[in-house]
């Protein structure tokens, strides 16, 4: 008997030790030749998400004094991006996940990332050339890890001669891209080569365009100021609305007229799809929405499909828990279809979908509880 109870202590104290592992991440970082010096952590959500702002907002910081800390879901809810940055090190990031080992991280000395920024001259000889390049000034520069959708390491304007410099990056971290933004221009990324001990000096061209504009009309008591217009598939494109709900669409590419997302809103609050036009405003209405939350469960057994996808519409899609609950805000009142996603791997190892559909009827700050949406 009590070699029974000893084993279910064992057993508690194993499954609570594991409970509590899944939810510490250790983050530990060495250096050659030298000590590890003071850190500046910042942490950002890892999460590609069209209707968020892009860098996007940090989660937390701290100071690190010494090698090594542990963080919980504060700071790493899931997955995330720790941007570290100290003296005489280059500023560099790295890809976290809640509960998973990570090997040590390697500071690096800090490598110099210049280049120039300007309009191409184009002149019309037997065809098109481009005999010259006009500097721009003043043009913000920053330095994105992860690429045009990742963090901000660092950000730089350019000097009369349109030239930029960066001193103080870890060039050796992949993948490493510029942003780049003036005014009247559409913004540029440019993705950094990758495997190179030292950088050569990157030519960043611009093109000429001019600005959207449009309004906001949001209900009484919300304050416009604290909203933003983003442009989808432009990542860096964005406004803050004016007391009066005007806005002014900056760095979109000639010829294109995004969708726009509004964010800041709550979950019951959401608007109809807007596309930006040229030469003319558009108006974007913010009125009151509903919530549906439920489960994805499989149509002949019942059972829960965990880590499926749904949406609504041209919505932005959610995954569902591992118990096959989601929860889906900001949807416009009316007859809507909710489709969830469930993705398998077939005997020959081929993706294979099932989805499945559910209409329900909304009303304004309705929120829908118990909703099952089945997968055949």
């Amino acid at each position: 008997m009590w070699v029974l109870v000893g084993c279910g202590v064992a057993t508690l104290g194993w499954y609570g030790y594991e409970h509590f592992r899944a939810g510490r991440l250790v983050i530990s970082f060495v250096r050659h030749g030298a000590a590890v010096p003071d850190l500046a952590l910042t942490f950002f959500p890892d999460q590609l998400a069209f209707a968020a702002p892009s860098p996007p907002p940090a989660l937390g910081s701290l100071q690190l004094a010494g090698p090594s800390v542990t963080v919980g879901r504060e700071l790493v809810p899931g997955h995330a991006v720790v941007r570290y940055e100290g003296k005489q090190i280059g500023t560099g990031f790295v890809h976290v996940r809640l509960g998973q080992p990570l090997p040590p991280i390697e500071l690096h000395e800090p490598k110099v990332l210049e280049g120039r920024v300007g309009e191409p001259i184009g002149v019309w000889c037997f065809g098109w050339r481009c005999p010259g390049f006009r500097p721009i000034a003043g043009a913000e520069v920053v330095a994105m890890g992860g690429g045009e959708h990742g963090i901000a390491l660092a950000t730089t304007r350019t000097d009369e001669q349109g030239r930029f410099r960066f001193a103080d990056l870890d060039v050796a971290i992949a993948p490493l891209g510029l942003r780049v933004r003036a005014a009247g221009f559409a913004i540029a990324h440019l993705a950094v080569p990758e495997g190179t001990a030292q950088p050569q000096p990157q030519i960043v061209a611009l093109a000429a365009t001019t600005s959207l504009r449009g309004k906001v009309v949001v209900p009484e008591g919300l304050d416009v100021k604290s909203l933003r217009v983003l442009a989808r598939g432009l990542p860096g494109v964005e406004a803050t609305p004016d007391a009066d709900g005007q806005f002014t669409l900056d760095h979109v590419p000639p010829g294109v007229e995004p969708r726009l997302f509004v964010h800041g809103l709550g979950p019951l609050l959401g608007h109809a799809q807007a596309r930006a036009m040229r030469g003319k405003a558009v108006q974007i209405d913010v009125v009151a929405a509903a919530v549906v939350r439920g489960r994805v469960v499989d149509g002949t057994t019942q059972s829960p499909l965990g880590g499926s996808l749904v949406f609504c519409g041209e919505g932005d899609a959610v995954r569902a828990d591992d118990r096959g609950r989601f929860e889906l805000t900001r949807l416009l009142p009316g007859a809507v279809e909710i489709t969830a996603q469930w993705q398998i791997e077939s005997k020959r190892r081929r993706p294979v979908v099932r989805t499945g559909h559910h209409r329900v009827q909304l009303g304004p700050g309705q929120v829908v509880e118990d909703f099952v949406v089945a997968i055949d």
